[in-house]
């Protein structure tokens, strides 16, 4: 039980830090090069559309922080809609929260809604 302690500290450490577990994304040339390196990699890219008026969004984010703590070899991408609206148009990110998963630069799965469940349950099936 004792690790089990440790460990859930460790997680709220290195999300308290501005970690690189999961890639803000605020312009449209930084979403470029994100998924362009991506598509010739065989790793599974997380797309995480939220919006600052999304309180599902924000009630999902610190799950989404623990889930991407656990999947060192996923790549998590946040991409405010607001910001970001062509990006959001492209994947048809239009019930919030939706987490598009992507892999060598096609959509393979998503989930919509704050189901965290549902959503580590795709990213082990297809991370593997």
């Amino acid at each position: 039980m004792g690790s089990n302690v440790s460990s859930v500290h460790d997680v709220h450490s290195s999300v308290g830090t501005k970690s690189a577990m999961i890639v803000e994304i605020e312009s449209r040339r930084q979403w470029r090069s994100l998924f362009d390196s991506m598509k010739g990699s065989n790793k599974l890219l997380v797309i995480d559309f939220t919006a600052a008026w999304c309180g599902p969004c924000k009630a999902m984010e610190p799950r989404v922080k623990e889930i991407a703590s656990k999947y060192s070899d996923v790549v998590f991408a946040r991409v405010d809609v607001d910001k970001l609206m062509d990006v959001a148009e492209t994947y048809k990110a239009i019930t919030l929260p939706a987490f598009v998963l992507v892999k060598r630069g096609e959509e393979i799965d998503r989930v919509v809604g704050a189901k965290p469940v549902e959503l580590v349950n795709k990213i082990e099936k297809l991370s593997a």
